[in-house]
């Protein structure tokens, strides 16, 4: 990286000063050590005291020099040979683990500047807040001074890192093995799962939502994601998740049928909860579309504006109806899925109040330190309208007990949501996001690129949630130029003093003129190394930290055996069929 080197004399210029002052300080101390050695073991006058005295008369043959001396230089030089190999290999072997992005490192934050970031400055908040096991989520290693860069539990975190970058492995497994509390890990791999599930199931129960086979889970327990809807503005949130999470990314929703869909699926959700339906009730009325039921039911529980709404939009002209309904169809398409029903509806010949396994709830979740891996994939058959519904069920069911608790909850949970854009579309966030903090709810928000976000949010509520992160994290892999630039601007500059020498007839001048750089520029952030994270903390400045894997910290044996538990075993290569030629009368008679 060539901005941070250019600071007064080139690197080189400043490397043979040194050497040659180092030579001169080696080869000058080593021959006055020498002499005056030889000469104690040989037994004669000791040469002169002063070092100048000393040089001029070996020069002139006036101070005598033994065959001892000889041996005292070669032994010295022997001593000092050794000690320049141990010294280079040493700075090889560190060399070796520098990153190309190092060197900027001093002109970034170290030190005092983040001592709210400290090991100390997190343990004093983790103290405050009634957490004595870990201070904090660990970041990384700050590069110039080695200390530890830890985000506290009243940190919120926004983390944008390309694919394959590292980001579960430094950051997602790390957090969730030190979680003090409740943990809630969204993701759209088995990784997470296999890697931390056999730890923590040692302090609590563990669940996984696999409702696409990621992880191979079967259904022992299932989630009615009904029992959500208490009123009608439950329902509409409900809603909300189905129509924002079967959108395809970029798409802008229709201004009449959009709004009309969500208004009639609201309705019928709520219809379905008073009655103690299941989920998959909702589908069968929206494809029905004249069903009575869900009016009826609304009318028994005196929710007039929803049944009459409800009724003049089943006397809508046909093409109309057919619109809202198609439209509605759209955004419950995941429930047409079998293996996704197994996790959402009652098994099969059971009711909602007969289901023998055990139903998730979100609010005894809340008051535990249990773990729940919510998986999905990205794309058709998605099912993140139901991923994004049961993250904020646990997500307001917390937002409840902390309200009962004085505020804030007894331990910090942690929210790790990686794929944030595409397991968890949680529209509303960047309005909830700057809150959550102060409640006790630790949302660490992982999304692969800028535009993820602003497909999601918008470039507003985008601009919102990064300014809301008390720490964000980029941690390389993207090449989307405006983040970059923008970053680059965050990061700043460094000063450095510029040296010019001139000469002339009347002789020599030398000329400083103060300067400014980039620390890091757009190319320096496409191409920054693996291994190295750029941190923007509020009030603190930009730092560059090593990330820190789960296989660096003191969980690595425990993440080994629980990856060797829960990992699938490797499918036995089948044998290949002995190959019998078949009988056919009419070729072989």
């Amino acid at each position: 990286m060539s901005a941070p080197n250019r600071k007064g004399m080139g690197l080189g210029d400043a490397l043979g000063i040194w050497l040659a002052i180092g030579f001169i300080v080696i080869f000058g101390g080593g021959t006055y050590a020498a002499a005056h050695l030889g000469s104690w073991a040989a037994g004669i006058d000791a040469p002169p005291a002063h070092p100048i005295d000393l040089i001029a008369g070996l020069a002139k043959g006036r101070a005598s020099w033994p065959v001892q001396s000889t041996i005292a230089a070669a032994l010295m030089a022997g001593l000092v040979l050794v000690l320049a190999i141990v010294v280079l290999v040493a700075w090889r072997q560190g060399a070796s683990k520098r990153a190309r992005v190092d060197k900027a490192a001093r002109y970034l934050g170290r030190g005092k500047s983040l001592a709210a970031f400290s090991e100390k400055g997190a343990k004093a908040t983790a103290e405050r807040l009634g957490v004595k096991d870990t201070p904090g989520i660990v970041v990384g290693k700050v590069v110039s001074t080695g200390q530890t860069f830890i985000q506290s539990w009243e940190d919120l975190s926004l983390d944008i890192w390309g694919p394959r970058t590292g980001k579960t492995t430094s950051r997602v497994m790390p957090a969730i093995l030190d979680a003090p509390g409740a943990v809630v890990s969204t993701s759209n791999k088995r990784d997470v799962v296999d890697g931390t599930r056999g730890i923590r199931v040692l302090t609590a129960p563990v669940w996984v939502f696999d409702p696409q086979k990621i992880a191979q889970e079967e259904p022992d327990w299932w989630w009615n994601p009904l029992s959500y809807v208490t009123d009608e503005e439950k329902a509409y949130k409900l809603t909300q998740h189905f129509s924002v999470g079967s959108r395809t990314p970029g798409s802008k929703p229709d201004a009449y049928f959009d709004p009309k869909a969500e208004d009639t699926l609201a309705s019928y959700f709520l219809a379905a909860a008073l009655g103690d339906l299941p989920i998959t009730q909702v589908y069968l009325w929206v494809t029905e579309q004249v069903s009575q039921e869900p009016i009826e039911i609304l009318k028994e529980h005196d929710y007039e504006l929803q049944y009459k709404g409800l009724e003049s939009t089943l006397k809508l002209a046909d093409k109309q109806r057919d619109g809202i309904f198609g439209t509605a169809e759209k955004m419950i398409q995941c429930l047409k899925s079998r293996n996704t029903l197994r996790w959402v509806a009652p098994a099969t010949g059971t009711f909602v109040r007969t289901d023998t396994r055990r139903q998730f709830n979100p609010h005894a979740f809340a008051t535990s330190k249990e773990t729940i891996y919510i998986l999905s994939k990205e794309g058709a058959g998605s099912a993140a309208p139901l991923t994004t519904a049961l993250t904020v069920a646990i997500a307001e069911a917390m937002e409840e007990r902390a309200e009962r608790s004085g505020g804030r909850l007894p331990k910090p949970a942690l929210f790790a949501l990686d794929e944030l854009a595409n397991v968890v579309r949680w529209a509303a966030l960047p309005d909830q996001f700057s809150h959550y903090g102060s409640k006790g709810l630790i949302v660490m928000g992982i999304l692969q690129s800028w535009s993820q976000g602003v497909e999601l949010w918008g470039e507003a509520n985008m601009r919102k949630i990064w300014s809301a992160a008390n720490v964000k994290v980029y941690g390389g892999g993207v090449a989307e130029e405006g983040f970059l630039r923008a970053l680059s601007d965050l990061i700043g500059d460094y000063s450095y003093t510029n040296v010019s020498i001139s000469s002339g007839k009347s002789g020599s001048s030398r000329s400083r003129q103060e300067a400014k750089e980039r620390i890091f520029d757009v190319s320096n952030l496409a191409e920054l190394d693996r291994g190295r994270a750029v941190v923007l903390a509020s009030g603190a400045p930009a730092t560059l930290v090593r990330t820190m894997p789960w296989y660096t910290g003191p969980h690595k044996d425990a993440v080994e055996a629980s990856i060797k538990e829960y990992s699938p075993r490797p499918e036995e290569e089948a044998v290949p069929a002995t190959a019998v030629p078949a009988t056919n009368p009419w070729v072989t008679g």
